[in-house]
């Protein structure tokens, strides 16, 4: 393709087959084969073109990918393709995608912005009725199994962090911060009046001090059928 009025600039298509990190800098270079026809054209539909080796490789400011090789997947060849420009022969990839991305992220919302990794994981944000972001921060691991998620909602202003054994702690405006453990029936409540736990055994180290003013605290004295017990100090004020 041939800009008018722009003298030997051309612009084309290329799908990346192989990939390098050169240089004190580690920059990334990109090598693969022009193509004739759709991005998205199947291994028999292409038509090999022109052959690039060590492509230096341009991207968004402040993110930094190398390339997963080519794979088939349900018969098609998805890879690295990118639009590029020709200039007094020098080829400059400068704009990019890769379907086996867009796989690990196949439903985006509208108004949707995500940075997608090839295991899978996503960083994404999704627009509210007030135009403000939910953040999630997703990191499936053993083979898919499990998820790390780090999740922010400012619809109820919540931030959830959640192991991939089920784990979590969530702070959020009405509910102060909850842990839970990872069947859920253990679980602690902080808000601004009320702590609570909830466990089958709750077991305390060191001394405890229970009352209205714990600095006046006194040991808690014998009664009929328990010994002194000089760890624990009770207020009577």
């Amino acid at each position: 393709m041939n800009f008018p009025g722009i003298s030997g600039l051309v612009c084309g298509v290329m799908r990346v087959i192989g990939s390098t990190v050169v240089g004190r800098h580690s920059a990334v270079l990109v090598g693969g084969e022009g193509q004739v026809g759709a991005l998205d054209a199947t291994t028999d539909e292409d038509v090999a073109g022109q052959r690039m080796d060590d492509v230096e490789m341009y991207s968004a400011l402040g993110v930094i990918a190398r390339p997963r090789a080519p794979e088939t997947i349900e018969g098609d060849l998805l890879g690295h393709e990118a639009m590029y420009l020709e200039l007094g022969g020098i080829l400059t990839p400068v704009a990019h995608r890769d379907l086996q991305l867009n796989r690990k992220f196949p439903a985006p919302k509208p108004r949707t912005v995500a940075l997608v990794g090839y295991g899978g994981g996503f960083l994404s944000f999704d627009d509210t009725d007030a135009l403000e972001n939910r953040t999630t921060w997703y990191m499936p691991y053993a083979a898919g199994a499990k998820a790390m998620v780090v999740a922010m909602n400012p619809d109820d202003e919540s931030l959830m962090l959640v192991h991939g054994d089920g784990y979590a702690v969530v702070l959020d405006a009405t509910n102060g911060i909850t842990m839970r453990s990872k069947t859920g029936e253990s679980w602690v409540s902080l808000k601004d009046d009320k702590f609570e736990v909830v466990a089958t055994e709750i077991s305390l180290r060191g001394n405890v001090a229970l009352g209205a003013n714990t600095s006046g605290a006194l040991p808690l004295l014998a009664g009929a059928a328990s010994p002194a017990c000089p760890s624990l100090f009770v207020s009577v004020v």
